[in-house]
């Protein structure tokens, strides 16, 4: 909110310069540091910081030496010399105001550019740590998987399937994030949410009674945490030969089945 009132304060003191600008203009002939100016600020646009400021000081100096020597060859009189200080302030302002509106809107864009980049680097995770995004999650299986291959181990899926009556799944979906973030080792055993209605588990290095243990942990911490007689979801633990993908999958067409 700061930096929205603080582009918008610039921008009404730029206009009220340019206005103030056009008032003078009115006064007097125009003169060659207006038709200077306007493409200096287009420049300017599309330019750094560091050689925006380099152009603010050239112009300002070049046209205070400018005004100068326009004075002593027309031995202008007081009143011209006024009307030139008052030109060479007025642009002077104009080209500073605009300069420090190009690095404000600047630093707001690299701020957005970074929280952007910092928003798509957190997009591949829940918003509960250690919970991976369902693509996450799979490329980090493929990759375990074909570590187990080498090593000749078996891995095991814990697959939660939400009921459809269910009404309160985003609750029971973090129960159960917190449930398995308690019982499974951290970056090791990983988890998911595959969509709002099943969450996975996936096991390394295990076999049928270790997994079975596992899921009999995982499901007495989960009772621990729940007020209710029945569980809202229907649990099933899964050997995982080829991929995750290709597992859930065919546990889907056994569900349509």
């Amino acid at each position: 909110m700061r930096r929205y009132n603080g582009s918008l304060f610039l921008l009404l003191v730029l206009f009220g310069a340019a206005g103030y600008g056009l008032f003078l203009l009115e006064r007097s002939a125009p003169t060659p540091s207006v038709f200077i100016l306007l493409p200096l600020l287009l420049v300017m646009t599309f330019l750094n910081g560091r050689k925006n400021f380099l152009l603010l000081i050239a112009y300002t100096l070049g046209l205070g030496f400018f005004y100068l020597v326009l004075s002593w060859y027309t031995d202008a009189s007081n009143a011209a010399q006024l009307l030139y200080i008052e030109q060479h302030l007025l642009a002077s302002l104009l080209i500073f105001l605009y300069w420090l509106l190009l690095r404000h809107l600047r630093s707001v864009f690299e701020e957005n550019q970074y929280l952007t980049e910092r928003v798509r680097t957190l997009e591949g995770y829940s918003e509960t740590p250690q919970l991976l995004s369902y693509s996450e999650f799979l490329d980090r299986t493929d990759f375990l998987m074909a570590g187990a291959k080498r090593r000749n181990e078996t891995n095991y899926l814990i697959h939660l399937r939400l009921k459809p009556a269910v009404l309160n799944k985003k609750s029971i979906m973090q129960l159960l994030t917190v449930a398995g973030l308690r019982v499974f080792r951290a970056h090791y055993d990983v988890m998911s949410q595959r969509n709002k209605f099943e969450f996975l588990i996936f096991l390394q290095n295990t076999d049928t009674a270790g997994a079975n243990i596992a899921c009999e942990r995982f499901l007495g911490e989960v009772r621990a945490q729940m007020t209710s007689i029945h569980y809202p979801f229907e649990i099933e633990v899964l050997a995982v030969k080829q991929s995750v993908e290709a597992t859930v999958r065919h546990q889907d067409e056994e569900v349509v089945r």
